[in-house]
């Protein structure tokens, strides 16, 4: 089984994304963080708790900088028996996508490939 991380500066939004996956996904594991006391970031420490406490494979996706060294650092510490991967896709597309694909049985590496291989690209001018 794969689990999603989702890892934003709101908690807002991380909770407003996980709403979103569970509505479409209802059997993936959404792991939602966001916020740090009761306003905006995201704490090391925190994101290592997550990582460390996983009982599968996962997905993250991040929003903002810190967030990403955040994950970066936790995914480096990490010495566990689950493997760990940092998605560079937009935060609510990306996780959907994935969601999507391994809530239909789609294994970790074909949701990988699928969120990998989707253009996110917003034609608003096109």
């Amino acid at each position: 089984m794969t689990s999603i991380i989702i890892i934003s500066h709101s908690a807002d939004i991380a909770k407003g994304t996980k709403s979103l996956l569970n509505q479409m996904a209802k059997d993936v594991n959404i792991i939602a963080y966001g916020g740090v006391y009761g306003g905006i970031g995201t704490s090391f420490d925190d994101i290592q708790n997550i990582i460390n406490n996983l009982e599968d494979d996962a997905l993250c996706f991040y929003d903002l900088g810190s967030s990403e060294m955040n994950i970066d650092l936790a995914i480096e510490m990490y010495d566990g028996p689950h493997h760990i991967k940092k998605m560079d896709a937009p935060i609510v597309e990306g996780s959907f996508t994935a969601a999507v694909k391994l809530s239909v049985g789609g294994t970790t590496d074909e949701a990988i490939q699928e969120v990998t291989q989707t253009s996110f690209k917003a034609n608003a001018f096109d």
